[in-house]
């Protein structure tokens, strides 16, 4: 073999070392990619004063990267037992954190939702807080009477339980429409749950009741076809096992 040859023998050596350490490094960089999740913690205190403005909050982030454009935030906030949620959206205040204000005017336990999109994820965590008054107790009470006097809505409640509407902005008149639930229990999607939507509109007294399909991955999907324009009611019911759960989302129909 010729000088020529050794010389582009060596060329070629050099240039396979070369790929050979970039497909490694793609490698890696793949592997941390998948194992990289979207986590969620919410940042509140679990006691709050009545009547003062509060602080709801959360961290984002993914693997070891603090998220700082998030598609949405936003906070969910019931009083246990009240079928009333208010939806608040979250704004970024640095360093992954978001937040939002909010006065508690009623004494009892509340219930909060983070729902957080990012990265082409969804996380909703959930944690219970207590708003501190010396009604509380008779506010618990009057919450459960209201619940026993209900019916077929009362059941066993877990509050490991997230239930959310995938919800529009507005929902099309005369249109084949998806009603899309996400459901998890502990964090983890809930598969093999029987689920049914509730329809009713605004003021009316006639409920239709839709059956959901399982489509994977704690989603469940059905679908409704709305013929009169105006504000409507979904209720989620989610029953497995010993679980009896429900949500009401408000949605608007145009």
């Amino acid at each position: 073999m010729n000088r020529k040859s050794y010389l582009i023998a060596f060329v070629l050596m050099i240039v396979i070392g070369i790929l050979s350490s970039c497909a490694q490094k793609n490698e890696e960089n793949e592997k941390a990619e998948q194992l990289a999740f979207l986590d969620v913690k919410i940042q509140t205190e679990e006691k709050i004063e009545l009547n003062k403005e509060t602080e709801i909050a959360c961290l984002v982030t993914y693997g070891k990267e603090k998220v700082t454009d998030a598609d949405e935030v936003k906070f969910e906030i019931w009083k246990n037992g009240e079928e009333d949620h208010e939806m608040l959206l979250g704004e970024h205040r640095g360093e992954g954190k978001y937040s939002v204000k909010k006065t508690f005017t009623e004494p009892g336990t509340y219930s909060i939702v983070a729902h957080v999109t990012a990265r082409s994820m969804h996380n909703m965590p959930k944690k219970e807080i207590t708003v501190d008054g010396n009604e509380t107790a008779h506010s618990e009470n009057s919450s459960n009477d209201k619940n026993e006097h209900q019916g077929e809505h009362h059941g066993h409640h877990h509050s490991n339980v997230m239930i959310a509407l995938q919800n529009e902005q507005t929902y099309q008149l005369n249109t084949d429409t998806a009603l899309i639930a996400n459901i998890q229990l502990n964090g983890q999607p809930l598969s093999e749950a029987q689920v049914k939507f509730e329809v009713w509109k605004e003021n009316a007294e006639k409920h239709e009741f839709i059956d959901a399909k399982e489509e994977g991955n704690g989603e469940y999907k059905a679908v409704k076809k709305f013929t009169e324009a105006g504000i409507y009611f979904v209720k989620i019911h989610v029953q497995k096992g010993d679980i009896h759960e429900h949500q009401v989302e408000k949605i608007v129909v145009q």
